[in-house]
């Protein structure tokens, strides 16, 4: 199919490249010769349909001509441009962002472009505490919002949290100053396996007022660490590497809570952005939710370069326009991934992604939904558009998983017992990429323009996957 020779490329890629996830000796090389729509096609010209959507950040699909030609037509225009400089297309995609696809939202004013999703939390970080002259930031467990020295002090997934595992299995080693600077942690709304000990729905009565149990301790927290100390509170509107889709109350409350104690509202929607929820943006999906700095990528480009984006609403853009702030980098706003940009958004629009993400979304979780009828291994399904989380368990009486540690594990230990990587081994026999990140849940989603044809392809792999599992457990 090429005259790449990939017995070189293997050569080089052993001997010169630093690998993630695992040690030298255990990196199994796939070789990727080139992509088409949700497909991942190898180096003998197999097909590979891609649920993982990459790192859920392909959301128009891979490829698509007219973003091609975008870049295409913009490398004839621009070496390099740095962020002094005004381009048109940078103008046009701040535009597009704030007027054509938040324009009826009444809260988005201005945008600064980034390197990507890490970049984004670490430029909110940073406007959040200029703005309020405030340190604490509040997360919550289970969050993912990068693994730079900022946004993983927000990150509380302990195998996200920059971390490494030793020769001897079982130690893990964490990065010296990765810690939690100038952050705290709440409650995240897992009502699967709540921390507080609550059960959702019931637990919506333990208040008089409806508030939700993990909400009313998110601002106890808060308050203990003096209000007067906190600059925002950060979130993710469903937890991307968390794999958890929160109750319907809870970002509403949020919402509540952050306007009546005077903080600032970080929205992270590096991964749930872009049609992902089967919305423009994630938190659209909870109702009229106004974050004040909302931070993006992936999708904004639908990863066809890197770039990354922070969108602020019209306070905070007074602020920043009132002060000299000396914050640049090289490559923000450079037109090559910015033209990708408009041409990605301008897809999208044309496409009507978010609408055709919805309705995917919908047949993809009926079937999900005869899945667990069929299955006891499936403890619970839910999510939204392209973004799906099944737990897998022993018993769905109990919620009994198979690996106690669940998403306080480590990449320590023998992964090969993990039902995710069980299922994922079952799946790659049917051509279907399709895992989890935490050991008992599957992290499920395609393109935002998925065809009925390959998400019944994903649903035939995965019943094979989980009959085999329930035969091994």
């Amino acid at each position: 199919m090429s005259k790449i020779d990939w017995k070189q490329v293997e050569q080089w890629n052993n001997e010169y490249v630093i690998k993630c996830f695992l040690k030298q000796s255990e990196y199994g090389t796939m070789f990727i010769e080139s992509t088409e729509g949700d497909y991942l096609i190898d180096a003998d010209g197999k097909r590979w349909l891609d649920f993982y959507n990459q790192l859920y950040c392909v959301n128009a699909g891979q490829k698509v001509p007219e973003v091609q030609q975008a870049i295409k037509d913009a490398t004839d225009r621009y070496g390099f441009v740095w962020d002094i400089y005004t381009t048109d297309y940078k103008a046009e995609a701040a535009k597009m962002i704030v007027k054509d696809i938040l324009g009826d939202k009444g809260w988005a004013s201005q945008v600064r472009f980034t390197l990507g999703g890490g970049d984004s939390v670490e430029v909110a970080s940073l406007i959040a505490r200029l703005y309020t002259n405030k340190n604490l930031i509040a997360t919550r467990e289970h969050a993912y919002h990068g693994v730079s020295s900022g946004a993983v002090s927000f990150t509380t997934t302990p195998a996200s949290r920059n971390n490494a595992v030793t020769e001897e299995y079982g130690k893990s080693l964490e990065v010296p100053g990765a810690d939690f600077q100038g952050s705290f942690m709440c409650p995240a709304p897992f009502c699967y396996r709540c921390s507080l000990g609550h059960t959702y729905p019931e637990c919506k009565c333990v208040h008089a007022d409806g508030t939700l149990p993990c909400v009313k301790q998110t601002e106890a927290v808060i308050r203990s660490h003096n209000v007067n100390r906190v600059a925002a509170i950060i979130t993710e509107p469903a937890f991307g590497a968390g794999t958890i889709m929160p109750p319907k109350e809870y970002l509403p409350q949020i919402q509540d809570m952050k306007n009546r104690l005077g903080i600032l509202w970080i929205m992270d929607e590096v991964l749930m952005g872009w049609g992902r929820l089967g919305e423009w943006f994630g938190h659209q999906l909870y109702g009229d939710i106004k974050p004040d700095i909302m931070t993006t990528a992936k999708g904004i480009s639908s990863s066809s370069l890197p770039l990354g984006a922070v969108i602020v609403n019209e306070k905070v853009a007074k602020f920043l326009a009132e002060i000299r702030w000396n914050h640049v980098s090289t490559f923000s706003g450079h037109p090559i991934p910015v033209a990708a940009a408009v041409a990605n958004m301008k897809y999208l629009i044309k496409n009507d992604a978010p609408g055709h993400c919805k309705k995917a979304g919908e047949y993809f979780g009926q079937e999900l939904l005869a899945l667990e009828e069929k299955h006891s291994s499936i403890g619970l399904v839910a999510g939204a558009g392209m973004f799906w989380q099944v737990e897998l368990v022993k018993n769905r009486e109990t919620k009994e998983p198979f690996i106690a540690d669940d998403r306080y594990l480590t990449f320590a230990g023998d992964q090969s017992k993990y039902p995710v990587h069980i299922i994922a081994d079952k799946c790659a026999e049917k051509g279907v990429l399709l895992g989890g990140f935490v050991p008992n849940t599957l992290r499920i989603g395609a393109s935002c323009m998925v065809e009925k044809a390959d998400m019944d392809k994903a649903i035939n792999a995965m019943d094979y996957a989980l009959t085999y599992l329930e035969t091994q457990f």
